[in-house]
């Protein structure tokens, strides 16, 4: 007797059978929101974030799960597509919004950005916002993403779901008679295949959909299309470099410059586009970066500063370009003699101030050193000439100074140290006029304008008829216009003079030898320049005798009898002379025994008596000034008086 072994069939409890709807359904819903459809693009997507313009938000390899929304106000970080016509138009960019415009344009921009995305995407531009974050997940799905691995996978679960189940999952074998006996039974429990087909085909649909599911990768500003995921990119360092350059100075200075750069892909593929400068050549003659924009420095020497682009614009599209920028600084070159020319443009007796203009050939820029001598177009006048350093200066910075020659080396500073043709440097400074100019004797025209027995007092005017400003001197001696007469010549320096300086006295010739102080020391035709002084009276000028006319007051009726008399002195000179006046028997109006004179009289006035002689029938009597009326000229009488008896 054969003895079977019946085994019932496992049968599924309803809890099985609703875990495989419930995941039927999720295969289909992950189906229906990952495929694109008809009506548009799948609400849900995957990027994986290349870049460091998120961080800290979003780490570079980082899986974003993004869903499509009906709006993306500001702060939500979304991905996007550049649009069409802009720079990079394709490529993805993972960014939060900072603004969205009344026409619902977005501008975007990096959490580690300082400036705001040059794009402006629309709603149908943005794939979604970001919703979930699975850290590192790029890298995971880098692997597990590829063709390859994909297509072994794909294999495996195909195959583990199409092969039979283990053992336990099996029917036993069926005896014949119970087979006829429970044919109908047995063919109602009868395992067909097409579940394992189903669940092959269910998995297939997976892989596709983890295959479908990543759209792209959002590179540092989402510079990377999606066709690229995977592709290696052209480097434009190969040896037929498909990228050119062409750069165009657009500001310089001496010390710096800035440019622009455009950079073109000339083949027909998208590269990541790298070039290398050479900076010191001329016209650039740089040394060293001082900014740049758009751009990343890859390795730099004056001669071979390598650079590609930044996240954004890094990738260059076939036959596209893409302008950049930046300025460099210039070497200080070592000073130049420069071409100076002097403009005066103030002046006056007692300084002078100027502008000074530096100007060279050379078309390359030169550090500047101008020198000031008196032989300097401008200031060839002698009044200008330097006797020191000015001190009230503008925009330059002093070398040296020579005193002997009145040389003056200066340079520029920072906002003028440099000049080209066509490109003048300037600066200015004010000094006294006339410091080292040569002393030039001026003519004199003098005025008497108070005098006495005692004193004198006089005011002079120094004058030129040199068109140009000279530093005068004056002499004053016997012979000076005015003063040539004895009574006006000076036996010492006087005590009492204004607006000169002695320079010299020769007390043998009387000769004073005088000049202007620093506010009136320069002259010209037209200006001339006054000064005064007081001097004493000279005494031991020589007595002149004048003309004498007496007039009596009364009569002597007896010789011997009493009478009065005026005497007026009076000369025909034109310069003051010191008067002596000589009354004699024939002097008239004293004529005649009744007024002889026998001896002095002790009567008299005005007047100082210096002899008297008297004889048989005749007198002499000398008399001179009193001191406060001894000068006379003519014009200018002096009176005194007697009386006899």
């Amino acid at each position: 007797m054969v003895e079977l072994e019946i085994r019932a069939r496992r049968r599924r409890t309803w809890l099985r059978r609703l875990f495989s709807l419930l995941g039927w359904l999720g295969t289909l819903v992950l189906l229906a929101l990952a495929v694109p459809t008809p009506l548009g693009p799948p609400p849900l997507g995957v990027t994986v974030v290349s870049g460091p313009s998120m961080l800290p938000t979003y780490d570079p390899q980082d899986l974003l799960v993004t869903w499509r929304a009906s709006d993306y106000p500001v702060g939500t970080p979304i991905v996007y597509g550049i649009p069409a016509g802009q720079a990079g138009a394709g490529l993805n960019v993972v960014h939060r919004v900072v603004k969205v415009l009344p026409d619902g344009t977005h501008l975007t921009q990096g959490d580690n950005n300082d400036h705001i995305d040059p794009w402006e995407p629309v709603d149908s531009d943005v794939h979604g916002k970001v919703v979930v974050r699975v850290p590192h997940g790029g890298r995971m799905l880098r692997i597990f993403g590829s063709p390859m691995v994909l297509a072994v996978l794909a294999g495996i679960l195909t195959a583990a779901a199409v092969l039979k189940r283990p053992e336990e999952d099996e029917d036993p074998p069926i005896p014949p008679w119970w087979r006829s006996r429970h044919r109908k039974r047995h063919r109602r429990h009868t395992r067909p295949v097409a579940p394992a087909v189903s669940r092959a085909v269910a998995l297939a649909a997976v892989t596709g959909l983890v295959l479908g599911v990543v759209p792209a990768r959002a590179a540092d500003l989402g510079q990377v299309r999606s066709a690229d995921l995977y592709a290696t990119s052209v480097s434009a360092a190969v040896a037929a470099n498909p990228v050119s350059y062409e750069q165009t100075l657009t500001s310089e200075t001496a010390t710096q410059y800035c440019a622009t750069v455009v950079v073109t892909n000339h083949s027909d593929q998208a590269v990541q586009w790298e070039v290398t400068l050479n900076i010191a050549a001329a016209p650039y003659n740089a040394e060293s970066i001082a900014s740049s924009y758009n751009v990343t420095t890859v390795t730099f020497s004056a001669n071979a500063w390598r650079v590609r682009g930044v996240d954004w614009n890094a990738a260059l599209g076939a036959g596209q370009s893409y302008t950049w920028g930046y300025c460099a600084n210039r070497p200080a070159g070592s000073l130049v003699d420069a071409t100076t020319t002097v403009n005066v443009t103030q002046s006056d007796a007692q300084s002078y101030c100027a502008t000074v203009t530096v100007s060279t050939t050379s078309t390359a820029w030169i550090r500047w050193r101008a020198t000031l001598n008196r032989s300097t177009p401008g200031i060839t006048d002698s009044a200008y000439w330097l006797a020191a350093q000015p001190t009230n200066t503008n925009n330059m910075t002093s070398i040296s100074f020579d005193a002997g020659t009145g040389t003056w080396v200066a340079r520029g500073v920072s906002s003028n140290e440099y000049v080209r043709s066509g490109t003048n440097a300037t600066f200015g400074y004010c000094a006294p006029a006339g410091a080292a100019a040569p002393y030039v004797d001026a003519t004199l025209a003098v005025s008497i304008t108070s005098q006495d027995s005692q004193q004198y007092c006089a005011s002079v005017t120094a004058s030129t008829t040199s068109a140009t400003y000279v530093k005068w001197k004056a002499t004053i001696n016997h012979s000076t216009t005015t003063l040539s007469g004895n009574t006006y010549w000076l036996n010492a320096v006087p005590t009492n003079f204004s607006n000169v300086a002695t320079v010299s006295f020769d007390a043998s010739t009387g000769t004073w030898v005088v000049q202007g102080l620093s506010y009136n020391q320069l002259i010209k035709s037209g200006s001339p320049a006054t000064w005064s002084f007081c001097a004493p009276t000279n005494q031991s000028a020589a007595l002149v005798d004048a003309t004498v006319s007496v007039q009596l007051n009364g009569t002597s009726s007896t010789p011997g009898g009493q009478y009065c008399a005026t005497v007026t002195v009076s000369t025909t000179s034109t310069d003051f002379v010191k008067w002596r006046a000589v009354l004699t028997q024939s002097t008239p109006n004293l004529t005649g025994p009744n007024y002889a004179l026998t001896s002095q009289p002790t009567n008299f006035w005005n007047s100082t008596s210096i002899d008297f002689t008297s004889g048989s029938g005749t007198f002499q009597w000398r008399l001179r000034g009193a001191g406060y009326n001894d000068l006379i000229k003519a014009g200018s009488p002096q009176t005194f008086g007697f009386c006899r008896g």
